[in-house]
């Protein structure tokens, strides 16, 4: 999959640091399960997967790394995915953001995936990174909708045609065998979108920096201040350049008085 937009935002001064670290923990996690996976009880994995008896709460938010060995290549490639659509909004939500924002939609995927199955028994749990990577795609989709998406290198496919393919793939996915279950599943998105369209009055897209308030504002004094010692510098040296070139003048003019 090929994205081709422009952010408007110079690429060599932004560095994804959310997107980066969020990639290198599911490597690790893929990579310590692997270490583990000739012996009965792999831990990465169960300590990572969320199951609805909630006997690991935490797990609502790990278990997009609860990755199975045994998809290598999907698991390349959903790291790839996560990277150009997460790296691109971070530009936008931030790096404290983006980090936020890839867990807020985990834990509601889990939310709602855990109130589906209760109401709805069904014997499955989430084990990987498929229900906040298709928010993630379907979020992106949203806020830059004029983007062309070259599927594969080859196949053009509208973002809008995009943003329904996460959404049925969230459904169907989660609700294989108990369909109101992917419904519940799909909380995450229905709230991306009330997020990504400025629905939620005390919170806008996009509101938190890359760098914490106080710093931010210290670095913007510093760039201030730097800006200012550079005007001043350069008045000083348009100040020498005119104090010489009158000094020559006015050298010239004595020697032409000489010289009558």
């Amino acid at each position: 999959m090929r994205k081709s937009w422009n952010a408007g935002r110079p690429s060599g001064a932004f560095r994804p640091r959310a997107t980066i670290a969020i990639v290198a923990a599911l490597v690790a996690c893929f990579l310590g399960a692997f270490f583990f996976s000739g012996q009965d009880s792999n831990p990465f994995f169960e300590l990572l997967a969320f199951t609805p008896d909630m006997s690991k709460p935490w797990t609502l938010l790990t278990y997009p790394f609860s990755l199975l060995i045994s998809r290598v290549f999907w698991f390349a490639i959903a790291c790839w995915v996560l990277f150009q659509f997460l790296s691109d909004l971070e530009r936008t939500l931030g790096n404290w953001g983006a980090a936020a924002f890839f867990f807020a939609v985990t834990l509601l995927g889990g939310i709602g995936f855990l109130v589906g199955v209760q109401l709805f028994p069904h014997p499955a749990a989430l084990l990987s990174l498929n229900l906040p990577l298709e928010t993630i795609v379907f979020t992106w989709c949203l806020v830059r909708p004029a983007t062309q998406i070259m599927l594969f290198a080859v196949i053009p496919v509208p973002t809008k045609v995009l943003m329904w393919l996460c959404v049925a793939a969230v459904v169907v996915e989660h609700g294989w065998g108990s369909p109101p279950v992917g419904l519940f599943a799909a909380l995450p998105i229905l709230v991306a979108w009330l997020y990504a369209t400025d629905r939620i009055s005390f919170l806008k897209f996009g509101a938190v920096p890359n760098i914490p308030g106080a710093k931010q504002e210290k670095k913007r004094d510093q760039g201030f201040d730097r800006f200012m010692g550079d005007v001043k510098l350069r008045e000083q040296e348009r100040a020498e350049k005119e104090r010489l070139r009158k000094l020559f003048e006015s050298s010239l003019d004595d020697e032409d008085k000489k010289g009558g």
